[in-house]
């Protein structure tokens, strides 16, 4: 071979070393996985898309395009939670990129948060005043009166660009809607509909309005002509079927719902509807049939993992629930509907202080959340803080002044610091707001009882009962003051009365049982709660008054036996779990009663009365000593002023040889039961054990001395003889 030739072949492996070293380089590296990416992307290839922009991220942490393209395509398969996550890494790099912020935008919308989505659409229309998708954006984020007003007058300014097109007056008739100018809205949608007759948006407007309005002949026109003109998997179908579960008409509605699965499958929405109704009705195999669907689809789904944990909470399983929301959050941490069910769980669990944080982050996320809002001041109220929670009260009412369990709230935070002069305002104004509501005279009728005005109290319930025959409370409040009057005469003539109104009525029957007791007429009264039962199967008060009335005749398995018929009715009662509890351990039955109050402990795991009496039971029957301790220990701190609860932990601690702490819990029990012989003899036992033989030899006697038997009276007796 010639040099000439060498010198050729060597020039041009060389430049083949150099071509492949340049093409294993980072960039070129980074480029190709670009422009695969984008490939995928055009042609629809989401997740294929996903996988390049990942890999362009491996090199380039903060490539704008490849960050901003993941976005996009998480957006477009449905996966909020990623999407999220890399829109918002990319409005961080290219603040200016108003693709972004609408996407971002529309996606707070879905996944309700209204602030942001507000936040991201004003910040685009700054820049780009007529840019029409942005303005329905801010239609759709307005919450408030001032929100509405700035919308629609941001709308009105271009009025002109958009006249001519449906779309336009469908975003003005929803804000209409929003401002209850109900003439202005249905203007503005056949205003649409004449311009696009075939237009399934303005179909669907017209109709939901019309359903709005209660006119289920024109609301179902529409909706139909919606559906017929979409896709069978499609918003227009889903919409109908919705209507059909709305009207009472579950059967029609199921079944749209199932057509629309079996012809379109991969319609998501279709089966996370399938699961809430499933849910609803507390169907919970069939809400996770419908779940897998959607969570074998995208595992990250948040609406079936919020589903998921809402029936893991209906089923009890508390952890499971909690679990499940705190996944929501970790993939979407504003998703202020995620943060409230976690807050109900908590509540579930007995955790009220994570409660009131997870509450307090549904509302920082979202402060016009009202379900928060209103859980946090009833929370606020029942915990004592009251002052937190009229504030908030009274700035729910002026952003929904027609939101009446506001004003029950706020009237309940005014009583409880026993101002009842403003609570009964409040429930004046709460007349006015709905005057064929009768909670508002009912309560404000409570509100004048607290003042001692008894005469316009009593016209205020006799106004609730013309507008409500059959509302027990206020016809409980006419008997009260009656029989508190010595007039029992009177409180059963009133009752009799009403029952000849509503005689098919559980709760009135109930409430004639009580009067019948009051009376003394037994007979009478177990009659009336056996009736209540039988009109009312589900009232568990009159299971209740029923198992107390066999008690007192000493009549325990007739007790039991309607106790027993109460739990099938409502497995978590605690109440009748709790009376259940207490026979079985006076009968000696310790098993069983230790059964139900561990039942009562897996529906409210920091319920003092159960905790404090399955704690007894351990610790006296040879039990879990180190759970009796922990329940005690736990019963203490949620009622830390109960003396029987000092007493149990006071004994327990006795017995495990600590004295002294032990002393100071039964000194404090002592002093508020001072009759009741078995606190006395275990404060007897506790002064000998700490040295006190005055003290002992006091309290022993007590105990010694009762007529009353208990266990440990012997030991007591001997412990006294001694002492003497």
């Amino acid at each position: 071979m010639s040099r000439a030739a060498r010198i050729s072949i060597i020039l041009l492996l060389a430049v083949l070393v150099t071509a492949m070293g340049c093409a294993r380089s980072p960039e070129a590296q980074k480029a190709r996985h670009l422009a695969r990416g984008d490939k995928y992307f055009a042609h629809e290839q989401y997740r294929e898309a996903i996988i390049e922009y990942r890999n362009v991220l491996r090199f380039e942490p903060a490539n704008v395009q490849a960050v901003r393209q993941a976005g996009f395509a998480h957006y477009q398969l449905g996966e909020a939670a990623p999407a999220v996550g890399y829109l918002r890494k990319a409005e961080g790099l290219d603040p200016a990129n108003l693709e972004v912020r609408q996407t971002l935008a529309t996606i707070y919308l879905l996944v309700g948060l209204p602030a942001e989505a507000w936040q991201e659409a004003a910040f685009i229309l700054e820049r780009d005043a007529k840019n029409f998708d942005a303005l329905a954006l801010l239609a759709g984020a307005a919450r408030t009166a001032q929100e509405i007003a700035t919308a629609i007058r941001r709308l009105e300014a271009v009025r002109g660009d958009f006249a001519d097109q449906a779309k336009f007056y469908l975003v003005l008739g929803g804000l209409y809607v929003r401002k209850q100018d109900l003439f202005g809205a249905e203007s503005a949608f056949r205003e649409a509909l004449a311009r696009e007759p075939k237009s399934v948006d303005a179909h669907l407007s017209l109709g939901n309005f019309y359903a709005g309005k209660r006119d289920i002949t024109q609301a179902e026109r529409e909706l139909k002509a919606a559906a017929d003109l979409a896709p069978g998997g499609s918003l227009a179908s889903l919409t109908l079927a919705n209507f059909y579960l709305a009207v009472g008409r579950p059967d029609e509605g199921k079944k749209l719902l199932g057509d629309i699965t079996r012809k379109a499958p991969e319609f998501l929405p279709a089966w996370r509807r399938l699961a809430e109704v499933a849910l609803a009705e507390g169907k919970y195999d069939e809400t996770a049939k419908a779940l897998s669907v959607v969570l074998k689809k995208n595992a990250s789904d948040l609406d079936g993992l919020l589903r998921r944990g809402q029936m893991n909470l209906g089923k009890g399983d508390i952890t499971d629930a909690i679990q499940d929301f705190q996944q929501v959050l970790k993939l979407e941490p504003r998703l202020a509907p995620a943060h409230y069910q976690l807050a109900l769980a908590h509540l579930r669990a007995g955790n009220t202080q994570q409660a009131r944080a997870a509450l307090n982050d549904a509302t920082s996320t979202d402060p016009n959340f009202t379900e928060a809002v209103l859980l946090g001041a009833d929370l606020d109220i029942r915990t004592g803080a009251v002052t937190p929670a009229i504030e908030a009260l009274q700035k729910t009412i002026a952003n929904h002044p027609s939101e009446a369990r506001a004003y029950i709230l706020l009237g309940l935070a005014y009583h409880a610091k026993r101002e009842h002069v403003q609570a009964t305002e409040v429930y004046r104004k709460l007349v006015e707001l709905a005057p064929k509501d009768p909670r508002g005279p009912y309560l404000m009728g409570l509100g004048l009882l607290a003042q001692a005005q008894r005469a316009e109290a009593h016209r205020a319930f006799e106004a609730a009962l013309a507008l409500a025959p059959g509302y027990a409370e206020p016809l409980v409040q006419l008997t009260a003051v009656a029989l508190a009057e010595k007039k029992p005469d009177v409180a059963l003539d009133r009752v009799q009365r009403q029952i000849t109104l509503v005689p098919n009525s559980g709760p009135l029957q109930f409430l004639l049982g009580e009067v019948y007791r009051a009376r003394g007429d037994i007979t009478r009264a177990e009659a009336s709660y056996l009736k209540a039962i039988e009109f009312e199967p589900r009232l568990i008060a009159a299971y209740l008054q029923l198992g107390d009335l066999y008690v007192q005749r000493g009549n325990d398995d007739q007790a039991l036996a309607k106790l027993e018929a109460a739990i099938r009715v409502s497995p978590k009662n605690i109440q009748v779990l709790m009376l259940s509890g207490a026979i079985y351990e006076r009968r000696g039955e310790v098993s069983k009663s230790q059964k139900a109050y561990e039942k009562a402990l897996e529906v409210d795991p920091r319920f003092a009365p159960a905790a404090n009496n399955l704690a007894y039971l351990l610790a006296a029957h040879g039990g879990d000593k180190e759970k009796a301790l922990q329940l005690a220990q736990t019963a203490k701190e949620v009622a830390p002023d109960e003396p029987r609860i000092s007493d149990t932990l006071g004994w327990i601690l006795y017995h495990r040889g600590v004295y002294q702490r032990a002393l100071a819990l039964l000194k404090e029990s002592a002093a508020k039961l001072p009759e009741n012989p078995e606190v006395q003899y275990h404060l007897g036992m506790a002064s000998l054990k700490t040295g006190d033989k005055d003290a002992a030899k006091k309290s022993l006697a007590v105990a010694a001395r009762s007529p009353t038997n208990f266990a440990g009276k012997a030991e007591a007796k001997g412990a006294l003889a001694q002492l003497k």
